[in-house]
């Protein structure tokens, strides 16, 4: 209860204040990693929180910042302030620091000791050393001892060629139907430059994750157990994303007037990093798996429909596939309510992420803005859907057989 209560304090406080002192005194830039220092530093022990209450942060920040925005003298909304430099994932590489600070284990105390942040494999006791230790595995991933491993670095080029031809794929996609358009636009009643930054930044973004998931299924019986595992898809994906992607995208970007393309070439290489750090979070915790994988396709679809950009569409639907997401993780992990309700919130927050680095940008269109909000909405909404949701999934898991009739106590006697 201690670490839920400090990750609220975090989220709706220690973030949005932050951000508004640095408001005031400059360096907004920032916010998103000292509020990372902080998470870690309140949340020793519970990366995963750490890394969520930094992300989280962003949002009530936005929120209160916009309530607010009168008390600033003008100057741009609070919500592009924010980001002052689109393409630079501050908040993101705030959850990274988090995650990492709070990961670090706690010095041993003498009376209750704290557990470490991950399971540690403790080899059981062996005098003459016969046994060997056991390794740890990621969860519902292929699993290979370092001996039996196959190919580890065609595994990583594989992954590589993936993530490139998935976000090359999508930038090409994106141009050909109309869905960026870089150089053809209209002063005031057509889509700006902003809009088309938030697709340079996405499409890397979703190709990293998506491509982290195929290769841990397909290949990752080739790479040895361990954390290489875990981080390796997802820097591979990036690397192929920035190689690829990266020069793609900014010979698309040469026909926007009075903006430099090396802005969109810098948006594209943040992007495929936050895709990277949502791909590992992926492999390493089961919860956020589905749910990644889920608003991914979700909002891949829906950018090219454009059936999401509207409210409360865009909301309604967003968050009815996170209570699905939370329910169906929950009732698949033995009726452990923390990976559902983790699987709701993922998704969500990825899509923030990604909007939170560019900002609304009123100003610039409505085809920014629109899912700017519902993304910060839906964001926010999250965690009260996918918690309840997730409780009544373990509610409604049928139990068994032997723990109904210990429950139900002695029959009496006749």
């Amino acid at each position: 209860m201690r670490g839920i209560v400090l990750a609220v304090i975090v989220a709706t406080a220690v973030g949005p204040g932050v951000s508004v002192l640095l408001r005031v005194t400059g360096g907004l830039e920032s916010a998103g990693l000292l509020t990372g220092l902080a998470a870690g530093g309140l949340l020793r022990g519970k990366p995963v929180r750490a890394a969520v209450a930094t992300l989280y942060g962003s949002a009530s920040a936005v929120l209160i910042g916009e309530l607010s925005r009168g008390a600033f003298d003008g100057g741009p909304d609070f919500a592009d302030a924010l980001a002052v430099r689109p393409g630079w994932p501050g908040w993101v590489i705030g959850a990274v620091l988090a995650y990492a600070i709070a990961a670090r284990r706690l010095p041993r105390a003498q009376g209750g000791q704290a557990a470490p942040a991950h399971p540690v494999t403790v080899p059981h006791a062996d005098p003459a050393g016969v046994t060997p230790a056991k390794r740890t595995t990621i969860e519902g991933l292929p699993h290979a001892d370092p001996g039996e491993a196959g190919h580890p670095m065609l595994a990583i080029v594989l992954t590589a060629v993936v993530g490139a031809v998935l976000a090359c794929g999508q930038l090409v996609a994106g141009k050909a139907l109309g869905m960026t358009l870089w150089e053809a636009y209209h002063e005031y009643d057509g889509p700006g430059w902003y809009r088309d930054l938030t697709r340079a930044l996405w499409y890397p973004a979703a190709s990293v994750v998506l491509a982290s998931m195929v290769s841990a299924f397909l290949v990752a019986s080739w790479m040895p157990a361990g954390r290489g595992r875990v981080l390796a898809p997802p820097l591979a994906a990036w690397l192929g994303c920035a190689v690829t992607a990266g020069p793609l995208q900014y010979l698309q970007a040469l026909g926007a007037p009075y903006d430099p393309p090396a802005v969109a070439l810098m948006a594209s290489l943040a992007g495929g990093g936050v895709g990277a750090v949502a791909g590992a979070a992926a492999l390493r915790h089961t919860g956020a798996r589905l749910g990644l994988v889920c608003f991914v396709l979700l909002f891949t679809a829906g950018d090219a429909t454009r059936r999401l950009d509207d409210f409360p569409m865009g909301v309604v639907v967003s968050i009815a596939l996170a209570a699905v997401v939370a329910v169906w993780t929950t009732a698949r992990h033995d009726a452990e309510v923390g990976p559902g309700v983790l699987a709701g919130m993922a998704g969500p927050l990825f899509v923030w992420s990604v909007y939170a680095t560019i900002g609304s940008r009123l100003y610039d269109h409505s085809t920014q803005a629109l899912p700017y909000w519902n993304a910060m909405v839906v964001a926010l909404l999250a965690p009260a859907v996918a918690l309840p949701a997730a409780a009544l999934a373990r509610l409604a898991r049928p139990r068994p057989a032997g723990a109904a009739r210990s429950s139900a106590g002695p029959t009496p006697e006749s």
